[in-house]
């Protein structure tokens, strides 16, 4: 399965620069240079693709459980070099699950097999690249 895109440039503003990209899909997306606040950098949203890839592998297999999940959210970091081109050098998730009694068992499985088994995103990146991934249960 191949996707295809169209990257285009937008706008130029002073020193930053804005990019548009319309995937085969139909939808579209926007990445600022970071010096704008009008969408993301291209590494933040590299770090937003492996969270996201990550979330929806665990609400999927969480589901698949039958377990309620009534809220969900993934906590991203990630430590970038100092020198060109301030690649990541280590990334840390923190996947927060909450549900009415669901076993951190059962997390702890989503989160691995996402990123063993399943998780594209996670496997695109460099596998020497240390990506920790971490889980939190709250009842709720």
């Amino acid at each position: 399965m191949s996707i295809e895109g169209l990257l285009r440039l937008q706008t130029v503003e002073g020193t930053g620069l804005r990019f548009g990209a319309r995937f085969s899909s139909g939808h579209e997306t926007t990445y600022d240079s970071g010096e704008g606040v009008s969408a993301a950098s291209p590494v933040e949203a590299l770090l937003g693709a492996l969270a996201a890839c990550e979330g929806m592998d665990v609400i999927s297999i969480l589901r698949k459980k039958r377990l309620e999940v009534t809220a969900y959210d993934v906590v991203m970091s990630g430590e970038r070099a100092a020198e060109p081109p301030k690649r990541f050098v280590s990334i840390t998730l923190t996947h927060r699950v909450t549900g009415h009694g669901i076993p951190v068992a059962a997390v702890e499985e989503a989160v691995k097999l996402s990123a063993s088994r399943y998780c594209s995103v996670h496997f695109t990146l460099d596998p020497q690249m240390p990506i920790t991934s971490r889980w939190e249960v709250i009842e709720g």
